[in-house]
């Protein structure tokens, strides 16, 4: 998620007349144990201050680094950033890496957002594209979609299960699924940690968009896009490294900056390849370059509770639920509701 426009998008007049007070200046030289970091949990910081801390121990935990390691502090390294931006632009972030929209998509979409649709309609179009049926069990039967002990064993049951909205999340899911693999150590605990962050800023943008009264749309899968072009960066970046030896190991900060200046632009072609309706980049800019005037930005407000949800999942977020809410734009009843039924599949 680039976070440049963080700033722009907490010094909003709206949010910034709910802090009741601020506190001195926050300081830190690592995330690695939160209690260092110097945030007084039990009080309210500047808003932009909190976006600020959230984000360095988001990178720091995804890319298992210090602070000090995501310092761009030398000509060198910015020299790096653009020589390897150039190349990803000219070959190696290619969008033929991207995984393939189920052909079934269109017509699983209309008939989700149909109010007249039977269970045997949903079945019968997931069981028309076989991957899709196999995998969409795989992730039914998974931890964080998991409702009960009970294994799931027939397309029929999970949509009975689940319900069209949870079948609308797992499909939404199984397009990313494809991409959470490693050729190395390295490569997979990063999957697996952008993977669990994605599906809590997904299910967190879904769940501010139903409390808030939003129609349904895609707003599941948009949540998932930032993780999706986080995994295609890095795994980008492996391929850069490999064909390019003597340029050594890429570092964090190398990492993040790039991240940062290529995941929106992906998110945006990724929507125009799998031809997703005009609504998902209304929902991108609103989350990419956010407005006053927009009083309800789901997927801005669930990828920001999805990080810190993540984060504190691992003891790692350096601030705590109420500072969390500042960060978002929704009423604390909305709010609450969604920590809540984010804590229930963590936990």
């Amino acid at each position: 998620m680039p976070w440049q426009w963080i700033s722009r998008i907490l010094n909003r007049d709206q949010l910034i007349g709910n802090q009741h007070e601020q506190m001195p200046n926050v300081s830190y030289s690592s995330t690695k144990d939160p209690k260092q970091i110097g945030l007084d949990e039990s009080a309210e910081s500047p808003v932009n201050e909190l976006s600020q801390v959230l984000e360095t121990a988001f990178f720091c935990w995804l890319l298992d680094c210090d602070n000090s390691d995501l310092q761009i502090d030398s000509e060198q390294r910015q020299h790096k950033v653009q020589t390897i931006l150039k190349a990803l632009d000219q070959d190696a972030l290619s969008l033929d890496k991207i995984p393939r929209r189920p052909s079934s998509f269109p017509l699983l979409i209309k008939l989700l957002n149909s109010d007249n649709t039977s269970n045997k309609e949903i079945a019968d179009a997931l069981l028309a594209d076989p991957a899709l049926a196999t995998q969409t069990l795989k992730t039914a039967n998974s931890p964080f979609f998991r409702t009960s002990s009970e294994t799931i064993e027939s397309v029929d049951r999970a949509v009975f299960m689940l319900g069209s909205q949870g079948i609308r999340n797992i499909i939404s899911a199984t397009v990313m699924m494809p991409m959470i693999k490693g050729n190395n150590s390295q490569e997979a605990v990063f999957s697996k940690k952008v993977w669990q962050w994605g599906l809590l800023s997904a299910t967190a943008s879904d769940q501010y968009s139903y409390l808030q009264g939003d129609t349904a749309g895609p707003i599941y899968l948009l949540g998932l896009l930032p993780a999706l072009t986080y995994l295609l960066i890095y795994q980008s970046l492996q391929s850069y490294q490999n064909t390019h030896p003597s340029s050594n190991e890429i570092e964090p900060s190398v990492i993040r900056t790039v991240i940062q200046e290529r995941s929106w632009r992906l998110c945006h072609d990724i929507c125009q390849q799998w031809g997703l309706p005009p609504s998902s980049n209304k929902y991108l800019l609103d989350a990419e370059r956010p407005s006053p005037a927009t009083p309800n930005t789901p997927l801005r407000d669930g990828i920001f509770i999805g990080t810190h949800k993540v984060l504190q999942a691992s003891s790692r977020s350096p601030i705590g639920d109420q500072q969390a809410f500042l960060l978002s734009g929704a009423s604390n009843r909305v709010n609450r509701k969604v920590i809540q039924y984010l804590s229930e599949r963590v936990n």
